[in-house]
């Protein structure tokens, strides 16, 4: 039970995370001691077997969402909503789910695995943000905010959250609040490479030379790979598929990731360059594998700080924010300036916004 329980960086209460049926669940138990957590953990995880055992979905917030989303097909007696309304509020939902799972992922973490209580005031403010990072109009976000109150209504009324995240941001406002980034050092990814199994055990330092999000280079090819007949610095792209909104991207690797990949061997079986020997032929979920690594090795950060640390690096080295925000995939620069500036010193800021084309 107790490698259930675990307390996050700069959190005070204790969570649970368990795998069932291949789903996994992780959630905060809300409460500081660990004698309470490990208890509500044991009658958490007997409820969650339950309900899997009898196809029951139980209090996450994609749960929620897709039951809202879902009723907007249809009329509804409960608000009379038009066409034209409904319409407008699953554009918005498309627009909150799409915010939302880029908000968690710059956090380490996966929507789909969150209870609907994870996605708070801090979640809204982060939204409303991003939003505006994206040059969104103010009616526009207004209008998002009115479709995200509904579908946090609907997640109230099914009992799953005690308040309405939005109407509290409506109510109060409030400042941003980023979490703090945990920058992993160079000898704990070594670490954490030498623990992990096959061609995992590049999968830490690979990250820690492209910055990339853990999904997408997962799902690497070596077909995505080119220039290797001559594996130098400015020769060598690689292109990103499996990013965030489909958008493809290439970039051209550093020397630091070649020589990574030269190192790699290759599989007759399987074409993805971080494989294994699974009927998967590659890592579907190295996130879940090295959550586990990283409690033994005691790594003390997220796989995702990788590419933190990465980003932070770069810009302190002269990179400009527009190239750092190009490589890495960031939807805005501004999203780059918020979750980065603030580790950068005043002269390490002005180099990095002094030119757009600055490292190129």
């Amino acid at each position: 039970m107790a490698s259930n329980v675990y307390k996050p960086k700069n959190s005070k209460n204790y969570y649970l995370r368990v795998s069932i049926d291949g789903k996994e669940y992780r959630e905060s138990l809300r409460t500081s001691s660990k004698r309470v957590a490990e208890k509500k953990a044991r009658k958490r995880i007997e409820e969650l077997t339950g309900k899997a055992e009898r196809g029951e979905t139980d209090w996450l917030f994609h749960a929620g969402f897709t039951s809202f989303y879902d009723s907007l097909d249809h009329e509804d007696d409960d608000h009379g909503w038009s066409d034209t309304t409904r319409a407008r509020y699953q554009t918005s939902l498309r627009q909150i789910g799409v915010t939302l799972a880029d908000i968690f992922e710059e956090r380490g973490e996966d929507i789909e695995a969150a209870g609907a209580w994870e996605v708070g005031l801090k979640s809204v403010s982060e939204f409303v943000a991003m939003r505006k990072d994206e040059g969104v109009s103010i009616a526009t976000i207004n209008r998002d905010l009115t479709a995200f109150n509904h579908l946090m209504r609907h997640i109230k009324n099914k009992g799953w959250i005690e308040m309405n995240p939005v109407l509290q941001f409506e109510k109060q406002g409030m400042k941003e609040s980023l979490p703090d980034i945990v920058l992993p050092s160079d000898e704990a990814i070594l670490e954490l490479g030498r623990r992990a199994p096959g061609t995992l055990s590049f999968f830490p330092s690979f990250l820690d030379a492209t910055g990339g999000r853990v999904t997408e280079i997962s799902l690497i090819k070596w077909s995505d790979v080119q220039g290797m007949d001559r594996p130098v610095e400015g020769h060598v792209t690689m292109t990103l598929r499996h990013t965030k909104g489909r958008k493809v991207r290439t970039i051209t690797l550093r020397q630091q990731a070649i020589d990574i990949l030269v190192k790699i061997p290759r599989s007759n079986r399987s074409p993805f360059v971080f494989w294994n020997k699974t009927e998967e032929g590659y890592y579907r979920g190295p996130a879940n594998l090295f959550w586990d690594y990283a409690q033994e090795t005691g790594f003390g950060a997220r796989l995702h700080d990788i590419r933190h640390k990465f980003a932070i690096e770069r810009l302190r080295e002269g990179w400009s924010v527009y190239r750092v925000q190009r490589y890495i995939g960031h939807g805005s620069v501004n999203t780059t300036e918020r979750y980065y500036f603030r580790y950068l010193s005043q002269e390490q800021q002005e180099i990095a916004n002094a030119d757009g084309n600055a490292g190129l």
